[in-house]
């Protein structure tokens, strides 16, 4: 609906949560990045504010809809059940307030937005890597329109420019998006970026990752480059499973 709106020319911008945003874009749209990337992490909020996905109760249920979080919380706790949970942030803190959920797994970027106040644990990477993207707004507007293009190109945040192309080109190159159970993350120092990615199979019991490092404007090459070794390595059969 909202890219019918730019194309209809009724809107001139429209921004995302970027880990949400399709891989591959209409043709007649331009993707811009003018603001810095917030937190990439996922957080943890449960009933007995457990400190990680370890240290939850015996048989605990989480609340996800998320294949790549589904894939992470079972490899490693395989006792958890996990229930389809949809609706905004508040209505997901009300299934833990109300019990109907132990805990559920939501992006900090989110939080920290909205200024939600309620007790969370930032769970490391080892547990649950985030999605590609994540944390990151993306702008999108179409190609034609100048006016919007130059106002947008004065304003680019460059480093979040890097890290959101080089993570969606380890996407596009074995064809995942947010429904996959892929996880993919990077980092900047230096002027060097390193690119980080999982993936599973749908019950976690499987996963291959790869990381790799580059200067930083080969950030889109060095993603597919990832892209291609762990194609190499049996993603595409991996995802099958």
């Amino acid at each position: 609906e909202i890219d019918k709106e730019l194309l209809n020319q009724r809107i001139d911008i429209a921004v995302h949560s970027l880990k949400d945003v399709p891989t591959i874009i209409p043709e007649e749209f331009n993707l811009s990045f003018i603001l810095p990337r917030g937190s990439p992490e996922d957080v943890l909020i449960s009933q007995n504010n457990s400190k990680n996905i370890h240290s939850l109760p015996l048989k605990s249920t989480i609340g996800t809809s998320s294949p790549r979080r589904y894939a992470q919380i079972k490899r490693i706790r395989p006792d958890i059940k996990i229930l389809p949970i949809r609706g905004n942030i508040n209505t997901r803190l009300n299934k833990v307030k109300n019990k109907e959920v132990t805990a559920i797994i939501l992006a900090l970027a989110g939080i920290n937005r909205l200024k939600i106040e309620t007790p969370y644990s930032i769970l490391n990477y080892t547990e649950c890597m985030p999605a590609a993207s994540q944390g990151i707004i993306g702008i999108t507007y179409l190609k034609r329109n100048i006016k919007i293009k130059n106002i947008l190109s004065k304003l680019i945040n460059i480093e979040t420019q890097y890290q959101a192309l080089g993570e969606r080109a380890v996407l596009n190159v074995i064809n995942g998006d947010c429904h996959s159970p892929i996880a993919v993350t990077s980092s900047i120092i230096s002027n060097k970026i390193t690119i980080s990615a999982k993936i599973f199979t749908h019950d976690g019991q499987n996963m291959i990752e790869q990381s790799k490092t580059d200067i930083t404007k080969n950030a889109e090459i060095l993603g597919e480059d990832i892209g291609n070794s762990l194609i190499k390595m049996g993603a595409l059969k991996l995802l099958k499973l």
